[in-house]
């Protein structure tokens, strides 16, 4: 087994696998600053282009699916921050889902077994307890759905029970849930939601406005990442094979509530709050857009603005307890929402004033 870095005082040498991501990005500026505990850091991912190496970084270009790849890159490291996914609800394959989100973790799993590292946090997410139903308080003794409504979730569950299976006494193995999770750099729930308001594409708001979302910021969760770094590295702990939901401290509001500062600080106004299209509606609205895009994809690949996932992803209630992860990891949110909504904007205001200059 390789020698744990972390117990010599050297300081941990991790491998991150999606580290040009979303989070994976939140997460280097995290080891950057002084006092991680990380000594170097090797970065995996399709796209390392904007990455930074040096003395501590290393980045290589690559594929989790790459099998001899990732046994390469896990050489010489003590832990693995498995971050690399295909996030998608629905304009992804199932094939290329289950190659990468499944086939790409049980690559990482095997070669974080001939390499010798000793702890691997996987990324998970809220997702795999999610299904038709509304979430209400879920915790970690909530079960997986009977059916899940898309591929992503399936995919990424079957991932996770993958990599906490694999715990043992020479691999030890942890998951960390993010619920929503938003920030600098957010291709997902910001900018999906600005790209439909500028398009002129949310008439209305959907459903009752009822419905209570979980938001994250990606620093608290790069934060939650690092401590289950160090934690997995330390036998006594005795957090093999657990998983921990990541939250913010601030109570879930309606998903586009959460947003309207966001949207309205870049010049971009929601729909009236009176103004609302039911679920029912919006439900099969999302169906016809799902059907289209299935129907057309001989021909064409659509993008569909609305999935009856992504309806039911801001209609229904979505809410997680995290004190697990107070409790096992100690982690408590590092950035305020105040702060984290600051950040937010501010990347999102140069990103389209670079828009403009171009």
């Amino acid at each position: 087994m390789t020698a744990n870095a972390g117990s010599t005082g050297a300081g941990i040498r991790v491998l991150v696998t999606g580290g040009g991501g979303f989070l994976g990005r939140a997460l280097l500026r995290e080891i950057a600053k002084p006092g991680s505990g990380v000594a170097f850091a090797r970065v995996l991912d399709l796209d390392v282009s904007q990455l930074e190496a040096g003395p501590r970084v290393e980045a290589i270009p690559g594929d989790v699916c790459d099998a001899a790849l990732v046994r390469d890159a896990c050489r010489d490291v003590d832990v693995v921050v498995h971050a690399a996914s295909l996030v998608d609800w629905g304009q992804t394959t199932p094939e290329r889902l289950e190659e990468v989100n499944v086939g790409g973790t049980r690559n990482v799993v095997e070669a974080c077994r001939g390499a010798g590292v000793c702890g691997l946090v996987y990324t998970s997410t809220m997702d795999v307890v999610c299904g038709s139903a509304p979430v209400v308080d879920a915790d970690e003794t909530t079960p997986f759905p009977s059916r899940f409504t898309n591929e992503y979730a399936r995919t990424k569950a079957l991932a996770e029970a993958l990599v906490l299976a694999a715990n043992g006494p020479e691999l030890a193995t942890c998951a960390v849930r993010p619920c929503g999770m938003y920030g600098e750099g957010d291709p997902y729930h910001v900018a999906n939601v600005l790209r439909i308001v500028k398009d002129g594409g949310l008439p209305a708001r959907p459903g009752s406005g009822k419905a209570r979302f979980q938001h994250v910021y990606v620093g608290n969760v790069a934060h939650a990442h690092l401590l289950a770094m160090r934690r997995i590295l330390e036998p006594a702990a005795g957090i093999g094979g657990e998983a921990w939901f990541v939250t913010d401290d601030t109570p879930a509001v309606d998903f586009l509530e959460f947003m309207e500062p966001i949207l309205e600080a870049l010049g971009h106004a929601l729909p009236p709050r009176s103004r609302r299209i039911p679920y029912p509606v919006m439900l099969a609205v999302g169906a016809a857009m799902e059907a289209a895009a299935f129907l057309c994809r001989p021909f064409v690949r659509l993008q569909p603005t609305l999935t009856r996932s992504s309806v039911r992803f801001v209609c229904h209630t979505h809410t997680f307890d995290g004190r697990k992860a107070a409790r096992q990891l100690g982690y408590a949110p590092v950035y305020r929402e105040d702060e984290a909504v600051a950040r937010t904007i501010a990347w999102f205001r140069e990103q389209e004033a670079a828009e403009l200059n171009r």
